[in-house]
């Protein structure tokens, strides 16, 4: 019983932090960001809002720039490293439903506590 207390204390004490972070993302000339793919970021881990703040722009090789800002939840406990480099690993995986997918995650502005 004492075990199962002490357990019960430790896990009232860890709790997520909210964060937020500003990203731009760079895809493919005919990657359809908005709907199916917002809704594939939206499922990654920890992720619990997303909106664009500024409208999409095309490079010279057509491919499209969007900025993004991304709230989450994270364990403080660990780096915020850590969870950057599993969000850009995933970002990266994500493909719309013709199979076009992100390719390039630039932070532009670094997780802050809200």
């Amino acid at each position: 019983m004492q075990k199962l207390f002490e357990n019960w204390n430790k896990f009232l004490k860890e709790e997520l932090t909210h964060y937020s972070m500003e990203v731009q993302i760079k895809a493919e000339a005919d990657t359809q960001l908005y709907g199916s793919l917002f809704n594939k970021i939206r499922g990654i881990e920890g992720i619990t809002i997303i909106k664009s703040t500024s409208r999409m722009q095309k490079d010279a090789s057509e491919n499209k720039f969007i900025s993004m800002n991304i709230k989450f939840l994270a364990d403080p406990a660990l780096p915020q490293s850590t969870f950057l480099q599993a969000f850009k690993d995933k970002m990266k995986s994500l493909r719309d439903a013709e199979g076009d997918r992100i390719l390039n995650i630039r932070i532009i502005k670094l997780p802050e506590i809200m």
